[in-house]
């Protein structure tokens, strides 16, 4: 996998990531966290600073739910089968964390979640 996909997939998560973290209204501290600790994480593998620019540039924008899921559809459609199954797992797991995080499963949460699995999943 080249060095401008594996970029993509980080980006798609971070906005993923930020949509699911504000979609109950709140941009809370466990969430933040989670997600600054997913960073710190992929640090180990290289430079981050260009994703945490974007990250930044992203807290100000409003994601939607339907915008996540054309995206992951279109990134994902360029991937054998093997890596689109397990991008999208990876995304999943990412996703259920960051629900998780703020210790509360919000109802909006649980249901943008459910409407990007029956999107992307099915």
């Amino acid at each position: 996998m080249d060095t401008k996909k594996i970029g993509d997939v980080i980006d798609l998560m971070a906005k993923t990531g930020l949509f699911f973290a504000k979609v109950d209204g709140e941009y809370e501290g466990g969430e933040k966290k989670f997600i600054e600790k997913y960073l710190g994480k992929l640090a180990e593998f290289g430079d981050v600073s260009d994703i945490k620019g974007k990250l930044e540039g992203y807290l100000d924008e409003t994601f939607t739910l339907e915008q996540i899921i054309d995206e992951t559809n279109a990134l994902v459609a360029d991937f054998s089968k093997v890596e689109k199954a397990a991008i999208l797992a990876s995304i999943a797991s990412f996703i259920q964390k960051v629900i998780k995080a703020d210790g509360d499963k919000e109802t909006a949460e649980v249901a943008a979640y459910a409407a990007w699995k029956n999107a992307v999943l099915a």
